[in-house]
């Protein structure tokens, strides 16, 4: 018993560890999608304003041509775009604004800041070209400013920021399938898990579950000496054969035994001697009913048989073949024993099998008063 709560106690910790390793595993799954997601939506930003980026370095070349060309409401324009282009490259740069959370990456930073021709040093440039065109100050060169930020906006600034967008969208997508391969890769020990604790977890505590189950269902409808039905489960079994016979008008007969003078033996051999007895008078009953009959020990020395669909010649015929295996059984070790036998047919009033097994034990004790070792039939029948 104490070996088996240890084993149970072990399967149960198993058990445990293994639901916290999955919502461990679980947790890690969320954590991993959530990141998938955050980072679909940080890459994405990074994209629209590195890509806005493009679309400010050719807008502030149209101003400034439009201002050039002498019209003075394109000035205004021109400086809010100056202003957000500025404001995204900050963003860019340090993060922490328009939806950007994170400073460059490794790759992203040696392409902006570092190299004979940063990048982000070429589109400061092109900013403060483009203010000191459209607010010029004494004494500034306004022809030079715009000269620069046209030569600036049609060839050399435009690649660099095409290029920087390819830079964010390729560390997108290899962070997402990063991202992808962690997924795969939890997901993968989360189900091997799953399987080895079903393999060894789950399927011995539910193959202990059932053997305990079976344990407790021997328990309560076996006799623990003999191995035969108890009184109660012969009882459930008995009513529910006297339904069917009665609803299908086929005979079923009942018999009750008793084996004769067991206190004797009890008194002369002890009642080890006794118990032995009385398994080898259940091994005998196995061994000579039908598979399909019943039989219980329902007291000390007391059975009792279900036969179905025999009429009382045929219980009889039985009931005496078992009568002749016990008085001729000589196992080793044990005294000789007989025993007596009365029999009952089921009929039409009886309400519950404790009506028919009435009448088999008034047979039984007409059987005792004959003598004993000797079957007997109820008249009544």
């Amino acid at each position: 018993m104490d070996a088996e709560r240890a084993i149970a106690r072990r399967l149960t910790y198993a058990y445990i560890a293994g639901l916290a390793l999955i919502a461990i595993l679980s947790g890690a799954v969320h954590v991993l999608l959530n990141n998938v997601i955050v980072a679909q939506g940080d890459s994405a930003t990074v994209i629209n304003v590195a890509g806005r980026q493009r679309m400010l370095s050719q807008r502030i070349g149209l101003l400034a041509t439009d201002l050039h060309a002498g019209d003075a409401t394109a000035r205004q324009p021109l400086l809010d775009a100056v202003t957000l282009m500025e404001r995204s490259e900050k963003a860019l740069m340090q993060g922490g604004d328009l939806g950007i959370r994170h400073e460059l990456s490794p790759s992203a930073h040696r392409f902006y800041l570092e190299g004979a021709t940063p990048l982000d040093f070429a589109v400061r440039q092109f900013v403060l070209d483009a203010r000191r065109f459209a607010q010029p100050l004494p004494g500034g060169d306004v022809e030079a400013a715009y000269r620069r930020l046209q030569a600036a906006a049609r060839t050399t600034l435009l690649p660099n920021l095409n290029q920087a967008v390819s830079i964010f969208e390729d560390e997108a997508n290899r962070r997402i399938e990063w991202l992808r391969t962690a997924q795969k890769v939890v997901l993968i020990t989360l189900l091997i898990t799953l399987s080895l604790e079903a393999i060894f977890i789950f399927r011995p505590l539910v193959d202990r579950v059932r053997r305990y189950a079976a344990s407790l269902y021997e328990l309560a409808t076996r006799d623990s000496l003999t191995g035969l039905a108890n009184r109660r489960h012969f009882m459930d079994v008995g009513n529910r054969e006297l339904l069917l016979a009665s609803r299908s008008g086929r005979p079923l007969s009942v018999a009750m035994l008793d084996l004769d003078h067991f206190k004797s033996v009890n008194d002369t051999y002890g009642h080890a001697v006794g118990d032995l007895v009385l398994k080898r008078f259940a091994s005998l009953a196995l061994a000579t009913l039908r598979s399909s009959d019943i039989v219980g020990r329902i007291g000390g020395e007391e059975f009792a048989l279900i036969l179905r669909e025999m009429s009382p010649f045929d219980a009889s015929a039985v009931a005496e073949k078992l009568r002749v295996a016990a008085a001729a059984d000589r196992s080793e070790g044990l005294p000789v024993f007989t025993v007596s036998i009365g029999i009952s047919v089921a009929n039409a009033n009886d309400r519950s099998l404790d009506d028919v097994l009435r009448r088999a034990d008034k047979a039984l004790y007409a059987a005792k008063v004959e003598g004993r070792n000797r079957v007997a039939v109820a008249l009544d029948d």
